[in-house]
Order: C-alpha cells, then sequence, then structure tokens
C-alpha cells in the first residue's frame, strides 16, 4: 500500500488558515485614543476642549449654541438661556462604542449633555458615558452644558479618556481567512488529482 504525505505548500498554507482563525477569534477589541482638542467649540470651553461652563466669560445664547450644533429650534430645553458645547463628526464602524469619563459641577438646574447625531441625552448619573453604533457611517458627537432658567452662577462639565472601542479585528480578518482556505484546499484538491493521474498512468 503506498502511504501518501501532504507536500509542504499543502502543510503550509492549512496551517497558515489554521493560524489566522485563531488569532481572527481571539483578537480583542482595541482602543483608539480621541483629542478632544480637534473637536470645534463654542462659548466658554478651556484646557483643550476638555472643560466646559454654561458662561461666564464667554456667554452664547440659545439659538446661536442650537446652530453651532445643528439643532432644529426649541431642541434644547425650554428654559436654556445661555450654554457652551464642543462637536466634532467622526466616523464609526458597527459596533464600535465610544466612551468618556465626565464630572460636573452644577449649579440650581442646569444641566450637562451629550448628543449624538443631534440625539440630546443629558448626563445625570454615573461617571461615565458610553454608546454603541449600531450602524456605520459619520456621526455628530457634541457635549455640552447649560444655564437653565437664570444666567446667574456658573455649571461646568470636565471630560476626560475619550476614547473609540473599535469592533474586534476578525470582522476585517475573515476575508484573509477565507481566501487563505480556499488557497489550502485548492492546493490540496490539485495535488491529489496529480497523484491519481500518476496512479493511473502505472
Amino acid at each position: 500500500m503506498q502511504t501518501q504525505s501532504k507536500t509542504p505548500l499543502t502543510t503550509l498554507g492549512l496551517a497558515l488558515a489554521s493560524s489566522l482563525c485563531a488569532i481572527a477569534f481571539s483578537t480583542p477589541a482595541y482602543s483608539i485614543n480621541v483629542n478632544l482638542f480637534t473637536f470645534d467649540a463654542i462659548g466658554d470651553v478651556t484646557n483643550n476642549n476638555t472643560v466646559i461652563q454654561s458662561g461666564t466669560d464667554d456667554t452664547v445664547d440659545v439659538d446661536a449654541l442650537e446652530s453651532f450644533l445643528g439643532f432644529t429650534s426649541g431642541s434644547l430645553d425650554a428654559d436654556t438661556t445661555f450654554g457652551s458645547a464642543i462637536k466634532q463628526t467622526l466616523n464609526f464602524n458597527a459596533g464600535d462604542r465610544f466612551s468618556f469619563d465626565w464630572t460636573s459641577n452644577i449649579d440650581s438646574q442646569d444641566q450637562a449633555f451629550v448628543a449624538i447625531n443631534n440625539a440630546i441625552q443629558v448626563l445625570s448619573t454615573g461617571s461615565r458615558y458610553s454608546y454603541t453604533f449600531a450602524t456605520a457611517g459619520n456621526y455628530q458627537v457634541a457635549m455640552g452644558v447649560i444655564d437653565l432658567f437664570d444666567s446667574t452662577g456658573s455649571s461646568t462639565l470636565t471630560l476626560s479618556n475619550a476614547q473609540i472601542q473599535a469592533v474586534p479585528w476578525e470582522t476585517d480578518a475573515l476575508p484573509v481567512v477565507g481566501t487563505t482556505l480556499l488557497f489550502g484546499i485548492g492546493i490540496w484538491k490539485k495535488y491529489k488529482s496529480s497523484n491519481s493521474s500518476d496512479l493511473d498512468l502505472k
């Protein structure tokens, strides 16, 4: 009985496919730091756009704030008098998570907020905000703080550790894994066909 063995090329292809599969499905998500200094700002914003105050040195009324953020008129609380904010349009893949740490010193009934594509969420509890994107695309990310009812006092929103936790590497690796598997299978079939032809001629 003749014993057949894999050629080195076949073995290499299958081993590479196996290795890529193992890497693809074990690699964790990775984080990308977001530089808030690159965000556009309006109002009383300092310290590389990480400290946002509702309005002491540079007061911005509600109409100007909504216009800057691209909000329709009346999107912010009806009792808003002044405010400040930062914004930036970023590209996200499906499954990416945007997050940041925050602390606030809110005077009276003032509000700190975050808005993803103009969907406003008041920051009221917790110290870290997180949002996961269901679909890929460009999204405007904005954070700010507003005075309500009056313009006295100052409310402050302080931001840090802004990150995008990207989806795991396997979504990009799968086409490579698939191509490598097909390559290995193709070489194996070619080898078997060649051996079969040799046996038929004997």
